[in-house]
């Protein structure tokens, strides 16, 4: 028998195309019975809410958006937003997140669009394409600790072995609910978190001094050959700055 999450009918000449056995082989039983950390599931530390703006309320308010696409997943930190007037905004901007809360893409998981909501989004809006959790104790659990934790390879297979899509690879919050978490002491979260966004203010200083020895370089060629008529190559700062975006939001398609 064959179980969905939602009704429809279909096919049965469809049926090999749209579906796929869900992958419940992930065997994990030895590597948590085994491990020294406290191991609970999400649903144990965590829940899921959908709380939504008042489109009527906020149809003259200015929003910021965060789509999936606007989340680094290679460094695990929204990279990019749009603003709309709440009349403008797109179907699916929908969904309030607060300071803390961790944005979990249901839409292809194991590619890591996982953040955990900054202080500069606090009350902004998201898709609804994100599971929205929210901590219950932040002295057991540290938001900034759980969205890392779920980018390693544990969190990844684990999301890998509750796709059951294949067109669109997609989880559900029940699925992300389901997720086992090793738990460290609630100190040892926090001194995680930092030396990850330690290490990431180091690289973009290292690349930045790279970069920038680089550019003189070039610049040295262009006066050398050049004189007064050589022109000057202007430096690029990179770091973690989160940029407005002017273009259109993408459809549900992309997301």
């Amino acid at each position: 028998m064959i179980t969905t999450k939602k009704a429809f009918i279909l096919l049965k000449s469809n049926l090999s195309r749209k579906f796929r056995v869900e992958n419940n082989n992930l065997d994990i039983t030895h590597l948590m019975s085994n491990s020294n950390f406290t191991i609970k599931k999400i649903s144990d530390i965590a829940e899921p809410h959908r709380i939504e703006r008042n489109r009527k309320e906020t149809k003259e308010s200015e929003i910021k958006y965060v789509q999936i696409s606007d989340i680094d997943v290679s460094l695990g930190r929204i990279k990019s937003y749009r603003k709309f007037i709440g009349t403008n905004a797109p179907n699916n901007a929908r969904r309030i997140m607060n300071y803390g809360d961790i944005l979990i893409s249901t839409r292809r998981p194991t590619r890591g669009a996982i953040v955990t909501v900054p202080k500069e989004f606090d009350k902004e809006i998201c898709t609804v394409f994100f599971t929205t959790l929210k901590i219950n104790d932040w002295e057991e659990v540290w938001p900034w600790y759980l969205s890392l934790f779920l980018r390693t390879s544990l969190g990844r297979f684990q999301f890998q072995s509750m796709i059951t899509e294949t067109a669109y690879p997609v989880i559900s919050d029940d699925d992300v609910l389901d997720i086992q978490v090793l738990i460290p002491p609630i100190e040892k979260q926090k001194e995680i978190a930092l030396n990850y966004n330690n290490s990431i203010k180091i690289y973009f200083e290292q690349l930045n001094n790279a970069y920038n020895s680089l550019i003189q370089s070039k610049q040295n060629i262009e006066n050398y050959l050049l004189g007064e008529e050589a022109e000057t190559i202007e430096e690029i700062k990179f770091g973690l700055d989160i940029e407005e975006l002017e273009d259109e939001y993408d459809d549900v398609s992309s997301e």
